[in-house]
């Protein structure tokens, strides 16, 4: 595979790319890392003919796949038999109503005869078993990632393209897709790997492209690669950092005692003993799929106790996953001036702290940024003056600068709530929370932050 990209956009002659060159070789991956907004999934879409073909974009510039040029409406046709595409946002990706729907749909419309076979197969190659028939509505943002790996790969493509492949993903399921790149490498095929987290993957990727404004600022072998260089260009590649908690709890503001929770006839789980104070920030992990969002809902009044007792002071807000469902507005000024009149707090206390809140105060909170939409979620719970703030995955996809702007959102929301954040981020368990339970085997407990995150790491780091 060779991209050899002069010039690439959205609009003629504003380009978003400039002088990008990228080759992936048989048995080779190739890592492209970046800030935000620095080109790679402009390069991804590119390279794949997806700019040209489906987006009217525009491409100065060759590309070849195995002798097959995607950027001509021919050689697109044959993209999906040739390569394997996991996108960034598994809810624009997965199509069909249950997962065996899903991965049959892809080997269907290429022409397999052993379907079903290679359909359970692959379910179970990434965690699905057993859930081939759920409505992937009911399935966890991880495991509907999962689901799109195993879309992509059933085919046995000779190119694999992931972006983002780890958005969504707890450090277990991590070490599957680790499993999964390693595989294709050893079966020769040519492997593309565009990632915020490129501490993940260095010791799989022969070669790392790091992007920045459309360009290549840093290209290095896998083997010799600079971290400090990495970090310094907005790569997350180091080791996390692990801060001590913030002292004792003085004021509980929810507390759970024998609690069962799930749905009926759905998954459920078990929470002991479980309390959250004001002023700290409790992080809950464990596994995809293992009753986080669950315990949140629950804590949030959205569900009731299947059994036990939930007991919360004062307000709650609850932000989702996708912050998106927070809003309500048409503009950022109208949704924080609803904020502000429903909930009597002040949104702008963190908002203005963002020097990009301002010259988008007419836009829709829908076209902002990944990250900047996770912030605005973020200051429409400040308006509400919740005594308990719960957060579900607030940091998922995001790059180090974005990253840091949620982390320092977050202990704004902490000096005046409790906040309880569902997360399978280790950087946000090391240098945030200063309490941690852990679901395992159904069951949630406390435990030692330092263990925490040193299971954390231990599990994506476990393959083969």
């Amino acid at each position: 595979m060779r991209a050899k990209i002069e010039k690439a956009g959205y609009r003629l002659g504003k380009a978003v790319l400039k002088n990008l060159d990228v080759s992936v070789e048989q048995g080779e991956v190739v890592m492209i890392a970046g800030p935000s907004g620095s080109g790679k999934t402009t390069f991804f879409l590119a390279s794949t003919g997806v700019l040209t073909n489906l987006l009217q974009g525009w491409v100065e510039g060759s590309v070849s796949l195995g002798g097959v040029d995607p950027l001509s409406p021919n050689g697109f046709d044959e993209i999906p038999r040739l390569v394997g595409v996991v996108l960034q946002d598994p809810e624009k990706q997965v199509a069909m109503p249950t997962p065996y729907d899903e991965v049959a749909f892809t080997l269907e419309n290429l022409g397999f005869e052993d379907v079903e076979e290679r359909t359970r197969k692959m379910l179970g190659g990434v965690g699905l078993s057993g859930k081939e028939f759920e409505s992937v509505e009911n399935l966890s943002g991880g495991e509907k990632r999962r689901l799109t790996i195993a879309a992509a790969i059933a085919h046995d493509p000779g190119y694999l393209l992931l972006d983002e492949p780890t958005a969504s993903l707890d450090p277990w399921a991590i070490s599957s897709v680790r499993g999964f790149i390693a595989e294709m490498k050893k079966r020769g095929k040519h492997v593309l790997v565009i990632e915020h987290k490129a501490r993940y993957f260095l010791d799989l990727a022969d070669r790392i492209v790091v992007v920045r404004d459309g360009s290549i600022a840093y290209e290095s072998p896998g083997t010799r690669v600079d971290i400090a260089l990495l970090e310094k260009l907005g790569v997350d590649a180091g080791e996390p950092n692990i801060r001590e908690g913030r002292g004792v709890c003085r004021e509980t503001v929810a507390s759970v005692h024998k609690l069962v929770a799930g749905y009926k006839g759905g998954y459920t789980i078990e929470v002991p003993e479980f309390k959250a104070c004001k002023g700290e920030v409790v992080a809950v992990v464990g596994p995809n799929g293992s009753g986080k969002t669950t315990l949140l809902k629950t804590l949030a009044r959205l569900l009731k106790p299947v059994e036990g007792r939930v007991s919360v002071r004062g307000r709650s807000f609850y932000v989702p996953q996708v912050p998106d469902y927070v809003f309500v507005a048409p503009t950022l000024e109208r949704e924080i001036a609803e904020a502000r009149a429903k909930g009597g707090g002040d949104p702008e206390r963190l908002l203005s702290k963002f020097a990009w809140y301002r010259g988008l105060r007419t836009a829709s909170p829908y076209s902002l940024s990944h990250g900047q939409r996770r912030i605005v979620g973020l200051a429409v719970a400040l308006a509400y003056r919740p005594q308990l703030t719960l957060l579900d995955e607030p940091t998922t996809g995001l790059d180090r600068e974005a990253y840091e702007s949620v982390r320092a959102a977050i202990l704004e929301l902490s000096l005046d709530s409790a906040v309880v954040v569902a997360t399978h981020d280790v950087r946000l368990v090391g240098d945030v929370a200063d309490r941690v339970y852990m679901v395992q085997d159904g069951v949630l407990s406390e435990v030692d932050k330092q263990r925490a995150v040193g299971a954390m790491e231990e599990a994506w780091k476990s393959w083969g």
